[in-house]
């Protein structure tokens, strides 16, 4: 039942959101299970073709392979990139509300509307 409301999901959407943290230099295995389950729309298209990252962490600099991999995987599908935004430094909860760059992921949100 689940697997039927997430295909239903993913072939409505006008665009998708990779969100995750980042705890060892490239995405969680979470997210990466998330994209390897649409690799079975490959065959059939995609109904988005717009995607963004959103990455947090602990650290800054630690984002260089989830980014490659994303860009890879939008140039393989021609999905059209409309922002990556890293946030460094969530070491506490917490400390999201008070990141300054939480401002961006609004102001990418608003802007898709």
């Amino acid at each position: 039942m689940k697997q039927q409301s997430e295909r239903a999901a993913l072939s409505s959407a006008d665009m998708v959101v990779f969100a995750a943290p980042i705890y060892w230099f490239d995405i969680s295995a979470q997210l990466k299970l998330a994209i390897d389950r649409t690799y079975a729309f490959g065959g059939c298209g995609f109904n988005f073709s717009k995607v963004a990252l959103l990455l947090n962490s602990g650290a800054e600099g630690v984002y260089n392979a989830a980014i490659a991999a994303y860009k890879a995987m939008n140039a393989y599908l021609n999905w059209e990139d409309i922002g990556i935004i890293t946030i460094g430094g969530m070491a506490e909860k917490g400390d999201m509300a008070a990141n300054p760059k939480l401002a961006e992921v609004r102001a990418l949100g608003e802007s898709l509307k």
